[in-house]
């Protein structure tokens, strides 16, 4: 077989350019914030990179805070804030045929702020969600065989984040607060399996991760102002739910719930990521590549026990599960400088939409390159282009009884951009 030589700019392990991006600072279905990529595991040699990104999605529609059919609707001025992410990993390698890898990500992420003027802000307050997670992953491997390698490991997670509702029902405000006390972590196992040929640059790895299980301690607040309930009461402001007498709730249909210390619980979801690569043409100094990944995001809620009992539904909850697919072509010019263009697709998780993060699928175009300093250091540049699909937010909790849900906003189509920096270092 004749040899495919890509050399010095386009290892084996991958071309390292808009990775940065795919993996590690875009958008994806649910509350994902990155790939989770094993890659740096299959760097030549002993390796390490720091990595950046910075991400600036841009959503916006209509609340119907008029009522059911009513024109009076109002707007959603951009609701999603930039955010930036962080990543990091070493691989060593104790023989030719073993490697073990420390690779650090943020996987998982909500930075939800809604503007006043809408139905999800009012008097009492804004709503607003951040969710962070922050990961380390042990990754140890060996070859089988010249083509087959093994690995597995552990991925530790971290986790924290807080949650404001506020809400206009038919003029009724109420806002709500999940406090969050302290963080969680847990331990996620994971397993994979690549088979590579050299000599043509292929390779396909194949890699599952469970979910992880996260265990918190919070409090929860509501406050009310409904003109019903204040003229019962005989007051003229907000009221702490608790605060309500019991025969009072019964009265106007509320739920007996106490609010305050709670036991918060969720789970990360399980995934599998499949990696392929090959070369293309030695004359051209091409290589493609392919980037797959299924996340069971059905599994994914978070339910408070007070607000998810009086508003009967969880605060965040997804209907399908996302697949995704990234295809990419890499190209090197000369023996110091190559480049990348990366095109993607994420299903999203179907409508409802969730408040928390308002878009269903995201199409991507990202382009970049990756520039040799010397034998040891090369610096990676990027940028990604994304368009979300927009759609429907409801709630299973209806103002008129006779109807089974109550639709809370339309977003419309919106699009966002990541900015990536990736610095390799080969010792």
């Amino acid at each position: 077989m004749k040899k495919l030589v890509l050399n010095t700019g386009l290892p084996l392990a991958t071309i390292g350019t808009l990775s940065l991006l795919t993996t590690i600072g875009a958008h994806a279905a649910g509350l994902e914030y990155t790939k989770q990529s094993i890659l740096p595991l299959f760097e030549e040699g002993n390796y390490a990179e720091l990595s950046y990104a910075y991400v600036d999605p841009k959503i916006e529609g209509l609340d119907v805070a008029g009522g059911i059919g009513s024109p009076q609707n109002n707007e959603i001025k951009d609701m999603m804030d930039d955010f930036n992410i962080f990543g990091a990993a070493v691989k060593v390698a104790p023989s030719q045929n073993t490697a073990l890898a420390l690779i650090y990500d943020e996987p998982f992420g909500v930075d939800t702020l809604y503007q006043s003027g809408s139905e999800f802000s009012n008097d009492m307050g804004t709503t607003e969600a951040r969710v962070d997670t922050r990961s380390l992953t042990l990754l140890g491997g060996g070859k089988v065989n010249n083509n087959l390698w093994l690995y597995g490991g552990m991925e530790y997670q971290e986790a924290e984040g807080s949650v404001q509702l506020a809400q206009n029902f038919e003029g009724d405000p109420i806002y709500y607060n999940l406090k969050i006390n302290d963080k969680s972590d847990t331990m996620i196992p994971v397993i994979g399996i690549a088979y590579e040929v050299p000599e043509i640059m292929l390779r396909a790895a194949v890699t599952w991760r469970g979910e992880g299980e996260h265990r918190l301690k919070a409090h929860e607040n509501l406050l009310v102002n409904n003109t019903i309930l204040n003229g019962v009461l005989g007051t003229t402001g907000p009221t702490n739910y608790n605060d309500i007498p019991t025969d009072i709730k019964d009265l106007i249909g509320l739920p007996q719930v106490e609010f305050g210390d709670t036991n918060l619980s969720f789970k990360t979801p399980q995934s599998v990521n499949l990696d392929f690569q090959t070369g293309l043409s030695e004359k051209y100094q091409l290589l493609g590549m392919v980037n797959a990944r299924w996340v069971e995001w059905t599994k994914f809620n978070i339910a408070p026990t007070g607000i998810t009992q009086v508003v009967g539904e969880p605060l965040a909850e997804y209907k399908d599960d996302a697949y995704s697919i990234e295809v990419a072509l890499a190209k090197q010019f000369n023996p110091q400088l190559s480049g990348e263009i990366r095109a993607g697709y994420d299903s999203g998780t179907a409508e409802p939409l969730s408040l928390l993060g308002p878009y269903d699928s995201i199409k991507t175009l990202a382009l970049g390159g990756k520039y040799k300093v010397n034998n040891r250091f090369d610096i990676s540049a990027g940028a990604q282009y994304m368009w979300f699909e927009g759609g429907t937010a409801y709630s299973k909790l209806p103002i008129d009884k006779s109807l089974s849900e109550r639709t809370l906003a339309k977003f419309d189509d919106g699009t966002g951009y990541a900015l990536g920096l990736k610095l390799g270092y080969h010792f």
